[in-house]
């Protein structure tokens, strides 16, 4: 069964996204559709004689957090004690394969100040307000493919509650994309992807969540991420969806002052080796690299499904030492979801979901420090602070 409707994407986290899942693990959905690489796509016809126009949903997403501040998976939101609010709305049109959705965020924390001590947090408190473009894009497609420019946040990987690289953890960052809308169908098995060159911000009055909300002396500089994700499912293993992702970010500024082509500067994570020995120029390059594999396999007889991801956050020194240390500078994911159908369309669910981005005891030797921090970008992988 397609996704129903005109082919405005459907919102990460949203009532109808959990909801399409279910209905794949209840054998009510698309089977092909991996649920790894998103946001997923109402795919609409492409029609050159009528229009299509909506009015996307008004959404009011509220928070309370009584006494530390806190967030996760919360988009625009900030991590703030008190009172929060996050007001979504917007349109959508489309005209033959062009499309354009309108869909802005606007936030408001009261964010008093809170205790903290040297290690952790700011007393500093007062009122955030801001206007984020949101879940908004215009986009170009052609069969399966589109290509266009985007703010709306993305999720990789086959995780419902964490993800190794992508996220609605953070507010969603400028992009252009070349990616499927729907699953492409080859004589091997159907693939999903998506390939996008984003500028991530930071913000100087804000602290850094992976810095245990503090804001030392960093850079506080725009950067560019240049990454990807690959589903596939093989033809010969229904329900079995393996993937890839990766992603490599470097402070615009090295950009400007590079002397490298331009598929050295703004498309490296397709020409750019996975070992610091073919890699030697990175640490002079600020440049920074995460890197993560995975697993989905559904069971639509038994209602059910697991998955796993196994990420790195730095190269190693040559493709035998992943073998011979893999543990080093890793992280994974492993989750199980069950469905338990009832009577008159009702359902029981069971999930469970662990997620491990602490280091391995080989840290004495060799320290790895915070999985989403590198020595070349002290901001780590964020955006607008928060980490992606």
């Amino acid at each position: 069964m397609p996704i129903c409707g005109i082919s405005q994407s459907i919102v990460i986290g949203s009532l109808e996204e959990v909801t399409l899942r279910n209905k794949q693990l209840l054998g009510e959905f698309d089977s092909s559709v991996s649920f790894t690489v998103r946001p997923l796509v109402a795919v609409r016809k492409i029609d050159w004689k009528r229009p299509a126009f909506k009015i996307l949903p008004v959404e009011l997403i509220q928070q309370y957090n009584t006494h530390h501040p806190y967030g996760w998976n919360d988009g625009a939101m900030i991590a703030a004690k008190g009172y929060q609010a996050m007001v979504r709305a917007g349109v959508y049109a489309a005209y033959g394969p062009l499309e354009v959705q309108l869909m802005p965020e606007m936030v408001y924390a009261a964010n008093p100040s809170y205790e903290s001590n040297a290690a952790y947090g700011s007393n500093a408190g007062g009122t955030y307000q801001k206007i984020f473009a949101g879940q908004s894009g215009i986009k170009l497609s052609a069969g399966p493919v589109s290509v266009g420019v985007s703010s709306g946040n993305l999720w990789w990987g086959p995780g419902q509650r964490s993800s190794l690289l992508m996220s609605n953890n953070a507010p969603g960052f400028s992009h252009l994309f070349l990616a499927t809308r729907k699953p492409l169908h080859t004589p091997i098995g159907s693939f999903e992807f998506q390939l996008i060159g984003a500028k991530l911000t930071s913000n100087s009055d804000r602290n850094y969540e992976n810095q245990n909300l503090t804001n030392t002396l960093l850079n506080n500089k725009n950067r560019y991420l240049n990454a990807y994700a690959i589903s596939y499912q093989p033809k010969w293993a229904p329900g079995l969806f393996i993937g890839i992702t990766r992603g490599i970010q470097t402070y615009q500024e090295s950009i400007n002052n590079s002397s490298g082509s331009f598929m050295d500067k703004y498309l490296p994570v397709l020409g750019k080796a996975v070992d610091k020995n073919n890699a030697q120029g990175d640490d002079t390059l600020t440049t920074d690299q995460l890197a993560s594999v995975f697993l989905r396999w559904i069971l639509p007889k038994a209602h059910a499904e697991f998955y796993v991801e196994f990420g790195k956050n730095d190269y190693s020194q040559e493709l035998r030492a992943y073998l011979g240390a893999p543990t080093h500078a890793a992280a994974h994911i492993v989750g199980f979801k069950k469905i338990v159908p009832l009577k008159n369309d009702a359902y029981l669910n069971f999930g469970f979901e662990m997620i491990r981005l602490t280091q391995s005891p080989d840290y004495l030797l060799r320290d790895a420090g915070n999985w989403y921090v590198h020595g070349q970008i002290g901001e780590g992988y964020t955006n607008e602070n928060q980490i992606l």
